[in-house]
């Protein structure tokens, strides 16, 4: 038997979470109008009994009036092995995070941040993160955006298919071959 001739990556279906209805999107995550100083989680995403070992994670956010450049947009990506033990206070539905008002002692039970977003000083404008690879620790996932900008994400009622998105797409890995 010899060895593989090559690796190969493979992308899997991408879950994307963003405002219910808007184009594209498959689980909830309602950023709009989330305003500066607050977190919102999303509606959890099951990746399955078998889930990939990697996946890439973009963070695209649609701005409203300018921020200040360099403040931060965080994500985390909440994990558990069951729809109800997640850590931090997530909740696993679309919400408000944490429900005391607490983001920062409520962060650190999520470890780091997936990826920052960092602000240009750039208004209606969709900012986009550089996607990073993410490994899980459990089958269901649900992700937290806290808005460290200065000003809100874009209102809904001003962009009617708000385009603020985390993506989440598997990196299959598959040893081929030649024939």
């Amino acid at each position: 038997m010899g060895l593989p001739d090559y690796f190969k990556i493979e992308p899997g279906t991408s879950v994307i979470w963003g405002e219910a209805g808007a184009s594209g999107v498959t689980k909830t995550l309602s950023l709009n109008a989330l305003a500066a100083g607050s977190a919102y989680m999303g509606a959890y995403a099951d990746l399955g009994a078998q889930f990939e070992e990697e996946y890439l994670v973009q963070l695209l956010i649609e701005s409203g009036t300018a921020p200040t450049a360099g403040g931060s947009i965080d994500l985390y990506l909440a994990c558990s092995q069951d729809t109800s033990n997640f850590p931090g206070g997530v909740s696993g539905s679309d919400g408000a995070w944490p429900a005391d008002g607490d983001e920062d002692q409520w962060a650190k039970q999520l470890g780091s941040p997936v990826c920052c977003l960092i602000a240009t000083n750039d208004g209606n404008v969709i900012q986009r993160q550089a996607p990073v690879i993410w490994r899980p620790s459990g089958r269901y996932v649900a992700p937290v955006v806290d808005n460290n900008w200065d000003q809100a994400v874009r209102s809904e009622g001003t962009a009617t298919d708000n385009d603020s998105r985390v993506i989440l797409v598997p990196r299959r890995l598959l040893i081929q071959d030649a024939a």
